[in-house]
């Protein structure tokens, strides 16, 4: 198995399209989950409203709809580079699987998923740490990983910026304990569920394709980067997830693909 990614069109001659250091963000759901966007309203979105050079489709339980975002995404020849991911659930809480091929089951002990996603060349990061309004890797979970004798059970980075009231809260709390404790690259995600969010939060770089983003965290120089959202847009963002959640649990027991 190898991992996936659609490299952008003009590969290896790229400069960051907004100049600077790259960014990347790498934590974005879309209608295969819990979001309220097609994978194609997300690419164009990234395309003309966004200076990102790397982004992820992250749903939650499932790859498809990021596979059909790489489909969409070679023939188009966007400018930014796309990486095939997932939210998965384990029995911890959530971890970002990025650079997968094949769907990592739901619901296992973290140490099995972070070796799943680590035997078919994938990166294992700790989606929004700590926060309590949302299933999430608690201190104990993250410092056991950490301490774990096996490599394939450890996480390659831990996402110290997500603009949602999730990840706002306990923001020092976490900052702390990667500072003191685990010392994992730091990264920044949108975790956007409606267009409006991606790109909000996002990490900074060496480089400008998804090579650079993967080569940076194994470096351990990447920086969080952007802004937590207003109580107003958590508020509008929520109302329009709790419809999106409704119809996310019928497509669940009756996958067909995107739905409206």
């Amino acid at each position: 198995m190898t991992a996936t990614v659609s490299p952008a069109r003009g590969e290896g001659a790229r400069a960051p399209r907004g100049g600077g250091r790259g960014k990347a963000d790498m934590h974005l759901h879309s209608l295969y989950s819990d979001g309220t966007a097609s994978v194609q309203e997300i690419l164009d979105w990234v395309e003309d409203r966004t200076d990102l050079d790397v982004v992820a489709i992250t749903d939650h339980e499932r790859i498809d709809g990021a596979l059909r975002a790489l489909e969409l995404h070679a023939r188009r020849g966007y400018s930014f580079d796309l990486v095939v991911g997932e939210e998965i659930t384990t029995r911890r809480g959530h971890v970002l699987a990025l650079f997968i091929a094949e769907r990592v089951p739901a619901l296992r002990p973290l140490p099995e998923t972070l070796a799943a996603v680590h035997a078919q060349g994938g990166l294992a990061i700790a989606a929004h740490p700590l926060a309590p309004l949302t299933p999430s890797l608690g201190a104990r979970s993250l410092r056991a990983a950490h301490h774990a004798e096996r490599p394939e059970h450890h996480l390659d980075g831990i996402e110290l910026m997500n603009p949602s009231a999730a990840g706002r809260s306990r923001a020092a709390a976490r900052e702390r304990l990667n500072a003191t404790v685990l010392h994992l690259p730091a990264v920044g995600n949108s975790d956007a569920h409606v267009l409006q969010a991606v790109g909000t939060a996002w990490t900074w770089f060496d480089g400008a394709d998804a090579a650079g983003y993967r080569a940076a965290l194994a470096a351990g120089s990447t920086e969080p980067g952007g802004d937590y959202w207003t109580n107003w847009h958590n508020v509008t963002v929520y109302g329009r997830q709790l419809v999106a959640k409704g119809k996310h649990l019928r497509h669940t027991l009756r996958p067909t693909g995107e739905w409206r």
